[in-house]
């Protein structure tokens, strides 16, 4: 695997952070939240312990959508671009356990041949598009386990 830290930046470039700790998970979630804040079918998270990130350039121009929608109940903090309106981690994962940083936020995460940076689980699988096949070998969970 990568060496730490992974970096990670907006769309723009004009945000930039560290994350200085081995990912716990990779993740897809097809729920309904995840789908209307990317505009996409799923997400797709690596999930690191939680305080586990630093932006380094930018921290101006983060800010926070709070969304408190979640079947959970546990609001989910989510963290944006101002200037591209890039998404690029939530905060309080797993009820402050974690951080999920946005896959497509990070620089130097993708390595071809680390099969362990491939989703593991996915999340809402209940939720999933009906074009959109399973990942094959990843857990499908329905909702999210312990919910």
């Amino acid at each position: 695997m990568s060496s730490l830290p992974f970096h990670g930046s907006c769309l723009c470039g004009k945000v930039v952070f560290e994350v200085d700790a081995a990912p716990v998970t990779v993740s897809v979630c097809h729920c309904k939240n995840c789908k209307k804040y990317t505009g996409t079918a799923f997400t797709t998270n690596v999930v690191f312990p939680a305080n586990s990130i630093k932006i380094t350039k930018g921290e101006d121009l983060v800010k926070t959508y709070h969304d408190a929608v979640q079947d959970s109940g546990n609001a989910i903090p989510r963290h944006f671009c101002t200037e591209c309106g890039a998404p690029l981690f939530n905060t309080n994962g797993d009820f402050g356990k974690t951080t999920a940083v946005f896959y497509g936020a990070l620089d130097d995460f993708n390595v071809p041949g680390e099969a362990e940076k491939q989703p593991q689980v996915e999340y809402y699988a209940k939720d999933r598009s009906s074009w959109v096949h399973p990942l094959e070998g990843a857990l499908q969970a329905s909702t999210k386990p312990g919910r």
